[in-house]
């Protein structure tokens, strides 16, 4: 009779431990996603250590001081992370946009040669996006479409001052070779004090310091801004269905004031003195009569877009909105029968059906806004287009609408709906947006407003003439 074996159980443990150990060692293979050296530029030797994951180079630098001028390089000499800085987006030609996704999985699009610098803030666990903020968005970016330098105070960059009672904006359009514009948004905050640089990436939390902001962001806080509550400034957030206060002399009296232009332009190139803007003042006027629509608005982008218009598109094409205009190939703009057809197809096509039309995929808001909120989200490339339209309308309105036009503009703490007065929901506004309205009055719980649509029969109908009975309601928390 045969004996029976035995297992030796005291092998269980040592082949279980090594089964294990294996496995490890196998993942860790298969999940290698690069070579990542972690540099540290203020020490004598930067070359910290090289690792073949970048979760563990991240945690490495991470680790070290907040203060260290520090970076992960990937195999390719790409820098793909560092401790606090800059995401230079001038990588590219004038023709090229750049291409990021929301922290809201949102696609959206800039172009690095009208905004250089961006607030980095993070990136992915793989090594190959990195989290931003510019003009309100905070997005991910692919780190090939992208440069990421760390902060030094010899660059002019993105910032606000304050100049008598102006809030400007100093953009930059090439971080390295320190080339800006400045322009005047809207009336200053009182926060904001004479002869001071101030930093902010969203326009509505604003920083003596630019690496203070810096942590702030990253912590997702806004505890060591100089306002403890938002700013909205009044002539990016006020919606399209408001009516100017101006009366029609003002817009020729603006084009006088501003590049001397007296006469109506004929052909291109126009005279210094020209512009097919002159005079056109009743042609807007008439679009606010009909789609209501604010004029001044519309004249203010129609500067904007025309080089207050004095463009080839504005002068022999008769657009003055960069309708078609895509940065790609800018003569695809579309030709317009007139001056008329152009300001009617973009008040009720481009406003009405479009980006005051809370259906429509391009629906933002109907104010000027940014790259997180508004029409500038959708209809342009150029991430400070709703501040430069602003930037006109604020000069052209010297306070007149500021004064006139009752808004609220808020960042949504929990879905905010905006109702009939049945108490249907029209449309809805989900937490984390920003949202403006034209208020008609205040109610006990919230206000009366105006709705971005039309209506009919308690839903949105962008084929049905907007009046000024197109009237919401919404409640706010207290």
């Amino acid at each position: 009779m045969k004996k029976k074996r035995h297992f030796n159980k005291k092998l269980l443990l040592p082949l279980s431990v090594f089964a294990i150990v294996l496995a490890a060692l196998i993942a860790m293979k298969i999940t290698e996603n690069g070579t990542f050296t972690v540099l540290d530029y203020s020490q004598s030797e930067p070359e910290i250590a090289t690792y073949k994951h970048f979760f563990f180079a991240k945690r490495k630098l991470d680790s070290l001081d907040e203060n260290a001028k520090a970076c992960i390089q990937n195999e390719k000499k790409k820098v793909v992370a560092i401790k606090s800085g800059i995401v230079n987006f001038t990588t590219k030609d004038v023709s090229e946009n750049t291409i990021y996704t929301t922290t809201n999985n949102e696609e959206g699009y800039l172009n690095g040669n009208y905004g250089s610098d961006g607030l980095y803030i993070t990136t992915s666990s793989d090594g190959k996006k990195v989290l931003f903020m510019m003009s309100g968005v905070q997005g991910w970016v692919d780190v090939d479409d992208i440069n990421l330098l760390f902060y030094d105070p010899s660059y002019n960059l993105s910032s606000y001052s304050r100049a008598d009672d102006s809030l400007v904006h100093q953009v930059c359009l090439d971080v390295l070779n320190n080339s800006t514009i400045y322009y005047s948004i809207g009336k200053a905050p009182d926060f904001l004090k004479q002869d001071k640089t101030y930093y902010s990436y969203d326009g509505h939390y604003f920083y003596e310091d630019f690496q203070t902001m810096s942590a702030d962001v990253r912590n997702e806080s806004t505890a060591n801004a100089v306002n403890e509550e938002p700013y909205y400034n009044f002539y990016q957030y006020v919606p399209h269905r408001t009516l100017t206060s101006l009366d029609q002399a003002s817009y020729d009296e603006y084009l006088y004031r501003i590049a001397g232009i007296d006469s109506t332009a004929q052909t291109y190139p126009c005279s210094e003195n020209e512009s097919v803007l002159y005079d056109s003042a009743p042609l807007f006027y008439a679009q606010q009569d009909e789609v209501y629509v604010n004029a001044s608005m519309m004249f203010s982008l129609g500067c904007n877009e025309s080089g207050y218009g004095k463009s080839q598109y504005a002068i022999e094409q008769h657009n003055i909105f960069g309708h078609a205009a895509y940065d790609e190939n800018p003569d695809q703009a579309t030709m317009y029968a007139d001056l008329a057809d152009c300001i009617h197809q973009h008040a009720y096509y481009f406003i009405q059906q479009s980006y005051a039309n809370p259906t429509d995929w391009r629906y933002h808001g109907s104010w000027f806004g940014d790259k997180e909120s508004g029409i500038n989200v959708q209809y342009a490339s150029d991430p400070y287009w709703g501040e430069k339209a602003a930037s006109i309308y604020y000069s052209l309105d010297q306070g007149h609408d500021f004064q006139n036009l009752p808004i609220k503009t808020l960042k949504c703490t929990e879905t905010l709906d905006v109702k009939s007065k049945d108490g249907t929901t029209l449309y809805s506004y989900e937490k984390g947006d920003i949202a403006s309205f034209s208020i008609i009055k205040e109610t006990s719980d919230g206000y009366e407003v105006m709705l971005e649509a039309p209506t009919k029969n308690n839903t949105i109908d962008t084929t049905t003439p907007y009046n000024k009975n197109m009237r919401g309601t919404i409640v706010l928390e207290h």
